[in-house]
Order: structure tokens, then C-alpha cells, then sequence
């Protein structure tokens, strides 16, 4: 039994003895940091990156030292605590494991060792506040005081950073941390991030409009070749995603290759369709207040309107908030989970992010289509067109009929050619239904609901549109918004109607030619009026005579128009066009009787 009291009291003189040496060498290198710091720093004026290597290495090695020497100090300590008091053996384990717990709490722990609150309770209740204070000497108190600054200003901030760190640490590895990504200025997930300045889409790709912190994907730890604690991607999510063909995509438009930020409308399994504007997941419509405006998802290549898709295993479907300004998986397909490379959950774009998105509770209503204010369009049209030194357009009401017959047509027939070839109506025969002439005329549709600034910013993107709209020769306009259906699924067609007048200015030689015509028939219509008179040869060519002089007549006749309405420098009307093209006709026949009568 002495032996086995005699082996205790040893091991806590060793603990005691051990924990003293730790907590001297730990200072030691706390002020040895403290005057390798201030010398590299305050005196020779340097960072550690400049400074010898022997000052650097000093450093770290001083740091790991006391680092060291500190956790072997606490363990020490709170083993000597753990076996300070005279109790039955016990087992390691439990040994162990009160070792881990405390030291998880050390700080705590300590505290709770110098306060000793039940102590403190019991003597209160005991003898109370006055009985407490004279059982504390002035030595006592003044002990406790230093032990509790101590724990409370060094070790405790140390243990707090010290999980902190270990945190930060385990948050990097899984991949939970925070990274930076460079949101381009191109405004295709306007509003959630702004649109650069300017039109240029290179500059506009330049630009950086936000960096919002993103996580890791895919991220966790990989156990046994299984990917344990990964981030499951959500609905609403925002993500980086890359690959072959949007790396092609990006290089063509940008210049350089990079990949989308866009935002996950559907996970695997989930199917979607486009209708009027609005998405449907799973049959459902979908409320999207992160959008630029209601009712603005249209189809492109790959998703057209009201056409059904079901996003295949390990693949999501993409769309930038700006529905009109975003290329996404509209136009290429779905995208591959393996393309994706950051995440921005959907909880975590709340507050800043989330500051200009809508209210949905109209989204579905009538009310809410977007509708041109065509009064605004003209306005933004002439100032486009006086910066392309045209003169400004002319609203004209029967223009907005004529573009409203033909929206109806197109819509009807799915036909938006200009040629009309699958209707065969026409500019030209709606202009002519609605009581309208001109002498130049042509036609923009756009399928879809936008709003005037939508439409010109949409139309100005593309050179020959650009070229179109800013025509000099045209003088008014009129614009119609047809909704109908093609193939079964809603559609809205927007077609504007343009014409003008513009003079003709026939040169002088193509005048003198037609004049000069005009005089060699009248030379020569009296002479073959005179055949009649000889009765016999008139009698044996009676049908050529009359239908040469037939033929001068009625060429006379239509040049002689010509002739005038050229003179006047007006356009030919298309009678009068048709008259050019028969007079080839004309005279190749008169030629042909001719040479006929004379040989006879």
C-alpha cells in the first residue's frame, strides 16, 4: 500500500515538474517571437519574405516549439488534475477519454478549477456573502485574480482560435470555403449581378460586376473511392459550369474561352417546358422572382416553345436570370454534373444578391405579359436613326393595319419569310388591303413580348437588322403585336411595317432612248397606214397589215406614258412596268411582220 502512494506522489511531482518546464519554455518562445518580429519589422525595416532566411527559420521554429511545449504543458496539467486525488485504479480508457474531454474544454475547465463555483454556493448558503469573503485572504484573492486574467486574455483566445483555425482548416479541405468568382459584365444573370456598361460584348466580358464567395464542387472527403459529405446541388442554385462547347461558345463571342455562371432550374428526373413565356417544372408553372421580367423565357434550339424535355441522370438545366440576354441549355442541351466547378447555394444569395428581384404574385395573370409601349419604340428608334444621320419616322395607322393582317398570316401559316412563301400574301397585298401605297416598303418580325427598350437593344445587336431599321429611304412606320398560336403553342409575333418615297431620278440617256423610240414610230405609222389604200395588196395581207399597224399604235401609245411619267420623275406604276416588259414583244413582232410585208 506505501508503495503504491510513494509511486502516485512521484508521478505528480513528474506532471508537475513537466508542466512547469512547458509553461517557462512556452513564454520563452512567446518573447522570442515577440523580438524576432519587432527587430525584422520595427528595425530593419523588412517583411520576412526580404528578411535572411535565419530570421524566417527562427520564426517558424520558435512557433512550433511553443506550440509544442504548450500542448504538452495542458496535457500535463490536467493529467496531474485528473490524478491528484488518491482514487481506485482506472481503467485507460476512461483515462483517456476524461484527458480528451477536457482538454476540448480546457479554458473552461480551468476556470471553473480557479472560480470553484459549487465551492462558492455552498459556503453562501452556509455562512452567506459575509462568512464567504473572510474565508478569502488578500494572498488568496489576489492568486485567483491573476490565474482567472490569465486563462480569461491568454489561454482562452488561443483555445478559440485555435478551434477557429481547425475549423477553417476542416471548411477547406471538405471544400466548404468560401472562394471569390468573377461574375463578366455580359448582364446575362441581370438582375442577381449588373450589367457592364457599354455594348461591346468583348469589353462588356472584360468587365466585373461581382465576385460573390462560391464552394468547391464537388467537394466532402472521399472514403474507399466514395464521395462522403458532398454538396447536393438544388433548384435555385447558382454554378460555374465548363466545358468543350461552352468553351467554343464563349471563344467565338468573347475572344477568349471561360465558362457560364448560370442557374439550376432542373435536377434529374425533372421535366420542363417553355409556355408563353413562363417554365413549367413538372407540369407546374414556375414562380422565378431572380428573372429580369415575367413572361421572358422563350425557346431556342434545343428547348423551342411548348416542347417537353426530362433532364437525363447526372445532368441539370441551365438558365441565365436575364431570359432574353442569356445563352444557356435553351441553346445547347443539358449540362453535365462534371461540368460543374463552383456552387452558390440558393439560401446563401439571400440579402445583397437578392435585393432587386421581383414580386411573383402577378407573374401568371394576363396583366403581366409584357407589352411594347410603341410610342417609347419609335422614340428610341429616331434617336438611333438621327445617329445614323436618317430622318425620323412617321407613325402611320394604315402601316399598323397592313403589319397586323400579315402578323396574322405569319402566325397562322408559321411562315415568317418576306417572300410569304408558304401564304403567298404578301407586304405588298396586306398594304394594298389596307388602302396603302408606297414605293419602297419592307418588314421586321420578332417572335416574343418585349418591351421597347428589349426591342431595340435586341434588334441593334445584329448588323443587317441595324442597317434595316436605320434605312434613309424609309419615312413611316407601323407596328402590330399579334398573339395566336403556332403548331398548338401560344406565340406573339411583333412586325413592324416600314415605307417611303423616293424619286426615281431616271438618267437622261434612259429618257433620250425611250424619246427616240417614241419619234421612229411616229416616222413610220403613217407609211404603213398607208398600205390600206392599195386595195389589192391589202386584200392579200390583210391580217398583217392590221396587226402592224396594231402594234405601232399601242406602242406609241405606252411609251408615249412612259415617256411622260419618266419626264415627271415619278415611279411607273405596275401597269406601266408591265408595259416596258411587253414592249420587247411588241417589237420583236412588228419586226418580224415587217420583214414579212416587205418581202412580198
Amino acid at each position: 500500500m506505501l508503495e503504491k502512494i510513494s509511486f502516485k506522489l512521484d508521478k505528480g511531482k513528474f506532471l508537475s515538474r513537466v508542466s512547469k518546464i512547458s509553461l517557462f519554455v512556452w513564454l520563452a518562445c512567446i518573447i522570442g517571437v515577440f523580438v524576432i518580429v519587432g527587430y525584422v519589422v520595427g528595425i530593419r525595416k523588412e517583411l520576412f519574405d526580404r528578411a535572411p532566411d535565419v530570421f524566417t527559420f527562427s520564426l517558424f521554429g520558435l512557433i512550433i516549439l511553443g506550440c509544442l511545449a504548450f500542448l504538452v504543458g495542458i496535457i500535463s496539467f490536467i493529467a496531474q488534475l485528473i490524478t491528484k486525488k488518491p482514487q481506485k485504479k482506472q481503467n485507460i480508457f476512461i483515462f483517456l477519454i476524461k484527458l480528451f474531454l477536457i482538454l476540448s474544454i480546457f479554458p473552461l475547465y480551468l476556470l471553473i478549477y480557479i472560480i470553484k463555483p459549487v465551492e462558492i454556493i455552498t459556503r453562501i448558503k452556509h455562512a452567506g456573502l459575509k462568512g464567504l469573503l473572510r474565508t478569502f485572504s488578500t494572498k488568496l484573492l489576489l492568486s485567483k485574480t491573476i490565474a482567472f486574467a490569465l486563462v480569461s486574455v491568454i489561454i482562452l483566445p488561443i483555445w478559440v482560435g485555435g478551434y477557429t483555425v481547425v475549423g477553417a482548416i476542416i471548411k477547406e479541405e471538405l471544400g466548404y470555403g468560401k472562394e471569390p468568382i468573377a461574375i463578366s459584365g455580359t448582364g446575362s444573370m441581370y438582375p442577381t449581378f449588373p450589367k457592364g456598361e457599354g455594348k461591346d460584348p468583348k469589353k462588356l466580358a472584360e468587365q466585373i460586376v461581382g465576385t460573390p464567395g462560391m464552394i468547391r464542387y464537388p467537394n466532402g472527403i472521399v472514403i474507399a473511392g466514395k464521395r462522403f459529405l458532398n454538396y447536393e446541388i438544388g433548384r435555385g442554385d447558382i454554378v460555374v459550369v465548363e466545358n468543350e462547347k461552352i468553351r467554343e461558345m464563349t471563344k467565338s463571342m468573347y475572344g477568349d474561352p471561360s465558362g457560364w455562371v448560370k442557374r439550376v432550374i432542373g435536377l434529374p428526373g425533372d421535366s420542363i417546358e417553355l409556355r408563353g413565356g413562363i417554365v413549367y417544372l413538372n407540369v407546374e408553372p414556375l414562380k422565378e422572382p431572380y428573372i429580369a421580367k415575367p413572361r421572358s423565357t422563350f425557346g431556342e434550339s434545343f428547348l423551342s416553345e411548348c416542347k417537353k424535355v426530362v433532364v437525363p441522370e447526372n445532368h441539370i438545366f441551365v438558365m441565365g436570370d436575364n431570359r432574353k440576354g442569356s445563352g444557356d441549355s435553351r441553346e445547347i442541351g443539358f449540362i453535365e454534373i462534371g461540368a460543374v466547378n463552383h456552387v452558390l447555394p440558393l439560401k446563401d444569395q439571400k440579402g445583397e444578391l437578392a435585393k432587386y428581384w421581383r414580386d411573383t404574385s402577378k407573374d401568371f395573370d394576363e396583366t403581366s405579359k409584357i407589352k411594347l409601349d410603341k410610342e417609347k419604340y419609335l422614340q428610341l428608334l429616331n434617336e438611333k436613326r438621327k445617329e445614323a444621320g436618317a430622318r425620323e419616322l412617321k407613325y402611320q395607322p394604315k402601316l399598323e393595319l397592313s403589319a397586323r393582317k400579315r402578323g396574322e398570316i405569319i402566325l397562322k401559316f408559321n411562315d415568317f419569310s418576306f417572300e410569304a412563301t408558304q401564304s403567298g400574301y404578301t407586304m405588298a397585298k396586306a398594304m394594298r388591303d389596307a388602302n396603302y401605297s408606297n414605293v419602297v416598303y419592307g418588314e421586321a418580325p420578332t417572335q416574343g413580348y418585349y418591351e421597347a427598350e428589349e426591342l431595340i437593344e435586341n434588334q441593334f445587336q445584329f448588323p443587317e437588322t441595324k442597317k434595316f431599321l436605320t434605312d434613309k429611304s424609309y419615312q413611316e412606320i407601323g407596328i402590330a403585336e399579334v398573339e395566336g398560336e403556332i403548331n398548338g403553342c401560344p406565340a406573339q409575333v411583333i412586325v413592324q411595317h416600314f415605307a417611303g418615297y423616293v424619286p426615281p431620278n431616271y438618267s437622261k440617256e434612259v429618257i433620250d432612248s425611250w424619246k427616240n423610240i417614241l419619234s421612229r414610230l411616229k416616222e413610220i405609222q403613217s407609211g404603213w397606214a398607208k398600205l390600206k389604200e392599195y386595195k389589192e395588196f391589202y386584200e392579200k395581207n390583210k391580217q398583217d397589215v392590221d396587226r402592224i399597224n396594231e402594234i405601232i399604235s399601242a406602242r406609241i401609245a405606252n411609251i408615249s406614258t412612259i415617256v411622260a411619267r419618266m419626264e415627271a420623275n415619278q415611279w411607273l406604276s405596275t401597269a406601266e412596268q408591265k408595259m416596258i416588259d411587253q414592249d420587247k414583244f411588241l417589237h420583236e413582232e412588228q419586226e418580224a411582220i415587217a420583214t414579212r410585208l416587205n418581202s412580198r
